[in-house]
């Protein structure tokens, strides 16, 4: 009796190895994209909130805060920034602010469009 491996077999263990390796390197550029997305869905919010700050700080009749389309805005050379104010909503004395930072997303196949929102209510003190 033979002790070790046949070339055949070294053959096949080498190329279900390299099948394996290949199917892992492919995950990885798939994880640095879902990353990027995940920090950039950060920094969206972070710049919608901080919009959303900056206007409950102004007096009800500042023109920050009136009635209309405010922006667009280029943040870092990447974000969108632009926020609509809707008077008398839901209520009297009662404004609507709704902050869309919008951005592209490259890489692959080409870019994809991405989008955070958020709306808030400012009322008249």
């Amino acid at each position: 009796m033979t002790k070790g491996f046949t070339l055949l077999e070294l053959l096949v263990a080498i190329t279900l190895l390299t099948i394996g390796i290949l199917g892992l390197g492919a995950i990885f550029p798939a994880a640095m994209r879902s990353s990027l997305l995940t920090r950039q869905n950060s920094q969206a919010v972070e710049y919608c909130q901080q919009t959303m700050e900056y206007l409950r700080t102004l007096n009800y009749e500042e023109a920050d805060l009136s009635s209309g389309i405010h922006g667009p805005d280029t943040i870092d050379g990447k974000f969108i920034r632009s926020y609509t104010v809707t008077e008398n909503h839901p209520a009297n004395e009662m404004k609507k602010v709704d902050i869309t930072v919008a951005w592209k997303q490259r890489g692959g196949a080409g870019s994809l469009d991405h989008q955070q929102t958020l709306s808030a209510y400012i009322a008249k003190n």
